[in-house]
């Protein structure tokens, strides 16, 4: 009894850890996008200027949503949400965008869009077309890069070879 209690402990908790784990860094890199429309909600700030709703998740500082004025841009947001973090992949930055359309006098039905834009290529070169102005409810995704999704995979494996190589010195000096 008390040998399956061990077995339980260093065995099958590690594997439920690992598994845990693995799902919240798959939830990370891989967001999912569900939206209802709320219809437009704008809102007037200090200076008598336009502002709209914005979200940005992923790999920056502050993710959440913001109210920016309505001219704000991709960049601007960035930054106003802290600037990218380490491991973020600036190459491919997602912009969700969801638009009401109406098919030739049909009831109007909500399109998502998304582009995507190298802000890395737009700090390198000024492109503009790399920094598109934002509207209200833009949803702005930057991803983890590949490296960092490998490098938090081997951090974790090397945290569960360590219990497993304890489990085997454990069951090795129980032995003698």
């Amino acid at each position: 009894m008390f040998q399956r209690k061990r077995d339980f402990i260093f065995i099958f908790l590690p594997l439920i850890l690992f598994m845990f784990i693995f799902d919240e860094l798959q939830a990370q890199t891989q967001p999912v996008l569900s939206f209802r429309n709320r219809g437009a909600q704008y809102q007037i700030g200090r200076e008598g200027e336009l502002l709209i709703k914005v979200n940005i998740w992923g790999f920056v500082r502050m993710p959440g949503q913001y109210l920016v004025p309505s001219d704000t841009d991709l960049i601007s947001l960035i930054s106003y949400a802290g600037g990218p973090i380490e491991g973020a992949q600036t190459k491919k930055v997602r912009l969700v965008r969801v638009t009401m359309i109406n098919p030739a006098g049909k009831a109007l039905k909500s399109a998502q869009k998304i582009y995507n834009y190298n802000i890395k290529q737009f700090l390198e070169t000024g492109d503009m077309s790399l920094n598109p102005q934002l509207m209200p409810s833009d949803t702005i995704v930057i991803s983890g890069s590949t490296v960092h999704l490998v490098s938090k995979a081997l951090e974790f494996a090397s945290k569960i070879g360590f219990f497993i190589q304890l489990w085997y010195w454990w069951k090795i000096s129980q032995r003698y």
